[in-house]
């Protein structure tokens, strides 16, 4: 999936940094970010950096490119619900091709 539907404030983002070597809880971070409770340029903001991430992302399964080996990779889920839809998107982004603005939403949240 490419594209980003459009986000109400119903919408709940979890961003998360999984895979390496070994797994240590700490280091994953997850975060969720629920729009309803953010302002209005919080929420332009994180749509942003969704967008920016979409095309990077691809679903999880046996021919993800992420997480194979040693490799990191940030989970972003996204729960919606907008006038036609009800959805849920799971993308998976390698760490090395994540944008900076991805990295910063999983470090601090918003």
């Amino acid at each position: 999936m490419n594209t980003l539907p459009e986000l109400s404030n119903d919408a709940v983002i979890d961003v998360a940094r999984e895979g390496g070597f070994a797994w240590i809880p700490k280091l994953s971070g997850p975060r969720r970010i629920t729009l309803a409770q953010l302002s209005d340029p919080q929420r332009k903001h994180v749509c942003e950096v969704l967008r920016q991430a979409m095309p990077l992302g691809e679903p999880p399964g046996e021919q993800s490119r992420a997480g194979y080996g040693d490799r990191r990779y940030f989970r972003i889920e996204i729960s919606y619900a907008t006038a036609q839809q009800v959805g849920n998107i799971v993308l998976l982004v390698p760490e090395d091709q994540a944008p900076p603005a991805l990295v910063q939403l999983w470090q601090e949240g918003q």
